[in-house]
């Protein structure tokens, strides 16, 4: 199956062959495309870097449109032309957006991190669709709603050791080599209740993308901590416990604290968060340590 979908070093991937199993398990055939995108982290807003956590989508040529989510077993199916439960909705617009009436097309959708991390904004999902769509049914009739959000266009054209600055305009990758540095993004799960983060600065982005540039990725952790809303305890309990055991800086994303860390003093930080906060929270903090993903596939210039 491997050769015939073209999935080339994607297929080493875990959750690509588990989306695989799935989709046949599901609807009794192997699926005739799989893509996969990461998921975007807006480090500051229009400053971000692809984790190494996506999406992926499956997908199968069929008389209708209909989606199954891996992710959802009690409300895992959906129709493009029926009611769209949340999960969903992303990967609908896409395929309405592709033709009209939507392609007749079968899709199974993986998320490889909990929507509960406040992460997932739905523009790895549609940028892992596009991709499906693209290949059964070629390029689609016009744009669908988030093809400019930074997100999407991370999920499309990140770069390994690289963040992404975005404008309304323009895309450009910033070297932002953390292994090179000895450093690593830190995500610290709080299991907590999702708000969405306050728009950082005006200016913000380009600022730290100047400094990155002139500095090295360490400049961006104070700049981190500058952007970070206060006020909500647990963050703020968080983040002061990962400053003081060692990381440069970092704010709320999410339901989750980010932190950029020396990669030496992670596993202190780490003891650090797990003593400080289980106490606090419903279950212990849950933490994941990351370096720049790339996007799966290369960039068309069209994207």
């Amino acid at each position: 199956m491997t050769a015939a979908l073209g999935l080339s070093g994607i297929a080493t991937s875990l959750d690509v062959r588990m989306t695989a199993y799935d989709f046949e398990r599901v609807h009794g055939r192997p699926p005739e495309a799989i893509h996969r995108a990461p998921i975007a982290l807006p480090l500051l807003d229009g400053l971000t870097i692809a984790l190494p956590w996506g999406v992926t989508v499956a997908a199968g040529l069929d008389g209708t449109a209909s989606l199954y989510s891996v992710n959802h077993q009690t409300d895992g199916v959906a129709s493009a032309s029926g009611p769209v439960p949340p999960w969903a909705r992303e990967a609908v617009a896409v395929l309405n957006a592709h033709a009209d009436p939507a392609p007749g097309t079968r899709l199974v959708i993986n998320r490889e991190l909990p929507a509960e991390t406040g992460l997932l904004t739905g523009a790895e999902t549609a940028a892992a669709a596009f991709l499906a769509l693209r290949a059964l049914h070629g390029p689609p009739a016009g744009p669908h709603p988030l093809t400019g959000h930074p997100a999407y266009r991370t999920s499309l054209q990140a770069r390994e050791a690289h963040a992404l600055l975005t404008t309304p305009d323009t895309t450009e990758h910033v070297p932002f080599d953390l292994a090179a540095r000895g450093l690593r993004v830190l995500v610290v799960d709080l299991a907590a209740r999702h708000s969405s983060p306050l728009p950082t600065p005006a200016g913000a982005a380009a600022r730290a993308a100047a400094a990155i540039r002139a500095s090295g990725p360490s400049a961006l952790g104070p700049l981190l901590t500058d952007a970070h809303a206060s006020g909500d305890p647990l963050p703020d309990l968080a983040l002061r416990t990962a400053l003081d055991a060692g990381a440069l800086g970092g704010r709320k994303i999410g339901a989750c604290v980010v932190a950029l860390a020396p990669a030496a003093s992670v596993p202190h930080i780490r003891t650090a968060l797990t003593t400080t906060l289980t106490p606090v929270l419903p279950r212990p903090p849950r933490l994941l340590t990351a370096l720049p993903a790339p996007a799966t596939t290369p960039d068309p210039a069209h994207f």
